[in-house]
């Protein structure tokens, strides 16, 4: 039953992307459908909420940059969340849509969304030689891979209800999207979250509730922590000294599903959290400013 099942998602998955490959059909046709992008752009490393309204839409699926937009029925209409990545360049995209009617009709339409620079600065770093290994790009890389290989598995089901928290409300001392230079190297990787001043040995709570897709120590990460919120989204927490979650672990907000550390490569303690929507590394302060929970729907 469950091959079954991934057939017959594959051969839908298929269907759509052919179907939004397809040229735009007869541009004099009206347009059924209303959308809205909720912000004049997107940085990069950024996201906002798109709805699509109208009467008798039973379903719309999205593309954005080869990847696919997943939209839920709200009270506003049908819902996505629009990520854009990290390094995605500065200009304006479309975001691919097909919509489709209860009478059997669909339509396609693509709405410009423009994608503007995240600022982001360049920092210096310097750890001790015994982690300089570890500032190895192909190192860096096979991390990378082995988080979005787990990422990439979609979850249509939405785990959270009631938002999304901070794993711990003290002051950041690094910010997200950053280039990062170690021990002077020409190398420059990407600061894919941000770092909350901690002490060893502090508890840390999951932001949401979810189900725990991974839980091991990384290379860079070390003492890491992946929770599948559903809807796309995922919460990593990095650095940990102890994980008391194992894949598979239901969690509620609030729950601790480790200790803070300086586990992988770090400078001092301090807790490491990232989030992804669709695929994308986002700004988790962005991500909570949206503020999504139950009465926003």
């Amino acid at each position: 039953m469950k091959h079954g099942k991934g057939m017959a998602q594959a051969v839908v998955l298929v269907m759509v992307v052919l179907a939004l490959a397809l040229p735009a059909l007869a541009t004099a046709q009206t347009t059924r459908a209303v959308v809205t992008v909720n912000a004049q752009w997107v940085k990069q490393g950024g996201l906002t909420t798109v709805y699509v309204a109208g009467d008798q839409i039973t379903n719309v699926t999205g593309m954005f940059q080869e990847r696919g937009v997943y939209f839920y029925p709200s009270k506003l209409g049908y819902k996505a969340l629009l990520s854009a990545s990290i390094d995605l360049k500065a200009d304006t995209y479309p975001l691919q849509l097909l919509i489709e009617y209860a009478d059997g009709t669909s339509e396609r339409i693509d709405q410009p969304v423009t994608v503007a620079s995240g600022g982001y600065a360049t920092v210096s770093l310097y750890v001790v030689g015994a982690l300089l290994p570890l500032t190895d790009p192909t190192v860096e890389d096979a991390e990378i891979a082995k988080v979005f290989n787990i990422m990439d598995r979609f979850t249509p089901a939405r785990y959270w209800d009631g938002g999304f928290i901070l794993p711990n409300p003290n002051d950041l001392v690094a910010w997200f999207g950053t280039y990062r230079s170690y021990n002077g190297q020409s190398y420059l990787s990407r600061h894919t979250g941000i770092d909350i001043a901690v002490g060893e040995g502090v508890p840390v709570p999951v932001s949401a509730s979810g189900r725990v897709v991974l839980s091991q120590p990384l290379p860079i990460r070390g003492g890491y922590v992946l929770v599948d919120h559903g809807w796309g989204i995922y919460t990593g927490y990095a650095h940990l000294s102890e994980r008391f979650v194992v894949p598979g672990d239901w969690v509620n907000q609030g729950d601790v599903i480790g200790m803070s550390g300086m586990t992988g490569r770090v400078t001092g303690a301090h807790i490491h959290f990232e989030i992804a929507v669709d695929g994308a590394w986002i700004d988790p302060e962005d991500f909570l400013a949206l503020g999504l929970d139950t009465a926003t729907e």
